[in-house]
């Protein structure tokens, strides 16, 4: 099955605006509002979580292998203590720089980041 779909897990005001950015870049995004459970993860290729705000998605063991790029604020014994919870991970300082920040999302869903494992802060 082709994981063609971008979950964003962030509050509710950043969603929208990630969404809007990569619907206009040909993505299919979807927001997760916090607390909703994800029925499935069949057909998500990448998920872009906010840190800690979107931490609690992930207490499933199943969700942990799915791509996933992290937004945080700052870097903190906590956010590296979580990272090393996810098996592929890149972590991205706010304020993003959009451009970088588009050309990671391309690369994770046309399969042309390989991460071998652990995370990686950008």
């Amino acid at each position: 099955m082709k994981k063609d779909k971008i979950l964003i897990i962030d509050e509710s005001g950043f969603s929208r605006v990630c969404s809007a950015i990569l619907q206009s870049e040909g993505y299919c995004a979807e927001a997760l509002c916090q607390g909703a459970p994800l029925e499935s993860s069949d057909g998500v290729g990448l998920v872009i979580a906010s840190y800690p705000f979107g931490s609690g998605f992930f207490n499933d063991a199943g969700k942990v292998s799915l791509p996933v790029i992290v937004l945080t604020d700052h870097i903190s014994r906590e956010l590296l203590v979580f990272l090393e919870g996810l098996e592929r991970s890149l972590c991205l300082m706010k304020p993003l720089n959009y451009d970088k920040f588009l050309q990671l999302v391309r690369q994770f869903m046309n399969n042309e980041l390989t991460l071998p494992g652990g995370y990686n802060i950008v």
